[in-house]
């Protein structure tokens, strides 16, 4: 029994060790660690409750790759909306977001992969004092074509799962901050243009 336990604890370690040398060993043919960045450009969609219209937007990314296969991005993003109703104005959303992504292959030019993380969310009327600030996790799948060592091309799909729970109001006497009770929905998803220097 102990030798059987002592053989697969063996085997366990063993198995542990090849995967630590594979991922340590410096990529022969793409550059994951150290500084990234990613610009990108695409289409956000907001929850019906908001009543506003698909907007064009963009994200900016400041990433750290520490493994060959995980990267923390601090990310910029943004969108403008019409409203969906007659008087046509326009919504701005913008979010700051940390985000963990997994590449699933690092090793070959077509690199899927997964993002998890969280943001915060500000929700703005064009010419109005009034913000709804809110905060979520995101959610992302995208695929990265690497045509060179260091760039790439891709596409990103993401959902936002947030909730608005406070309103900032601009008065002549300062700011004025509401909590808002129950918080109302902020639901988003995207789909991106990627452009990545790694």
């Amino acid at each position: 029994m102990i030798n059987r336990l002592m053989s697969l604890v063996l085997v366990l370690l063993a198995n542990i060790a090849i995967v630590y040398s594979q991922e340590a060993a410096p990529s022969a043919r793409f550059s994951h660690r150290g500084i990234k960045f990613s610009l990108a450009s695409g289409n956000f969609e907001m929850t019906s409750e908001r009543q506003l219209n698909e907007g064009e937007g963009g994200m900016l990314s400041l990433g750290y790759g520490f493994t060959d296969r995980f990267t923390l991005w601090g990310t910029l993003v943004g969108s403008e909306h019409e409203s969906n109703s007659l008087n046509s104005v326009v919504t701005n959303f913008g979010g700051v977001e940390i985000n963990l992504q997994h590449k699933f292959n690092p090793n070959s030019r077509w690199q899927p992969y997964g993002k998890v993380g969280a943001g915060l969310y500000g929700l703005e009327e064009d010419n109005s004092n009034i913000t709804l600030i809110g905060g979520g996790i995101n959610l992302a799948i995208g695929l990265d074509f690497f045509f060179a060592k260091h760039f790439g091309v891709g596409a990103e799909l993401m959902v936002k799962k947030l909730d608005y729970f406070s309103e900032h109001v601009e008065t002549e006497t300062g700011e004025v901050i509401t909590e808002i009770y129950p918080d109302l929905n902020g639901d988003t998803a995207g789909f991106m243009l990627t452009f990545t220097i790694q």
